[in-house]
């Protein structure tokens, strides 16, 4: 029984392939109307629908996926760098002045109802190299979130990423811990980048390659934070690093499978106050 014609050899030699892999018996022959595909009757369905089968994964191959949103380039992590380098001037390093007694994680505070240390200890920093890394890694990340989603949004999210982490980390702990610094953060930023990705890879690939696909992202996120997150070093808090970054990661995809167009200008900027306004009303609380 023939069950496909092609004008096209080339295209009778695709379903014969597809055929010879399924080992499905069947014979090409040229007729007078082009290639021909035969099969016993009996096999007739079975031929059917692996080539069908196949034609559908074809179209979804070709489906081709978008680049991801950019709203061009972004000023707001040299913004947000530079912004603690000049906080870690007012506060000094660790142990200098009373910002760190009264701003730092401490766990056991945290854990007792003092949430807002989850915010404030991400402004602080133990000293200059410390801060200046922090700075360079937020300039990389929440510039490319800008780009992504906008200043706003991407200041208020790595904020909620950083704040989220440190609660997560003080209640793993539950006592005798204490951390600073605005790595919590700058691994959120890198999760919610992996979560943007994750989502769009998963809406616009096809569907035999999606899922691959998107857990390339989330496999990219975890060898960055193996290079950058883990040492041997006392101060590396390797645990605030892994609750940012898991903590980003959620954010992430919650804000790719919810934030379909751009979001406006004037909105952005209400975030960006926000967002300094949440730091700043914490400091107040802080020190209150």
């Amino acid at each position: 029984m023939i069950i496909r014609v092609a004008d096209d050899p080339r295209r009778a030699d695709n379903w014969s392939f597809v055929l010879e892999a399924l080992a499905i018996p069947h014979r090409v022959l040229d007729t007078a109307m082009g290639r021909a595909i035969v099969v016993d009757s009996l096999i007739a369905p079975k031929a059917s629908a692996a080539l069908l089968e196949s034609d559908r994964e074809a179209a979804e191959a070709v489906v081709e996926e978008p680049p991801a949103p950019d709203s061009g380039p972004s000023s707001v992590g040299v913004a947000v760098a530079l912004g603690l380098v000049a906080f870690f001037f007012v506060t000094g390093p660790r142990g200098a002045t009373p910002w760190f007694a009264a701003g730092s994680a401490t766990a056991e505070l945290i854990v007792h109802g003092a949430w807002w240390r989850a915010v404030t200890a991400l402004t602080l920093h133990a000293d200059l190299a410390h801060v200046a890394g922090n700075a360079a890694a937020l300039i990389i990340f929440v510039s490319a979130l800008g780009r992504w989603l906008g200043r706003g949004v991407a200041v208020s999210l790595v904020l909620l990423s950083g704040f989220a982490g440190n609660l997560l980390n003080a209640y793993a702990h539950g006592a005798h811990h204490n951390s600073i610094g605005a790595s919590t953060a700058a691994f959120g930023a890198l999760g919610i980048l992996g979560g943007l990705q994750f989502v769009r890879r998963y809406r616009f690939t096809a569907r035999m390659d999606r899922r691959r696909r998107a857990l390339t992202a989330i496999a990219a996120c975890l060898g960055l934070f193996a290079m950058l997150g883990v040492g041997e070093r006392a101060e590396i808090d390797v645990l605030a690093h892994l609750a940012g970054l898991g903590c980003g990661l959620v954010i992430g995809a919650v804000a790719g499978w919810l934030i379909r167009r751009p979001v406006r200008p004037l909105l952005q900027w209400l975030l960006v106050a926000a967002s300094a306004a949440v730091v700043a009303g914490c400091w107040w609380r802080a020190l209150g």
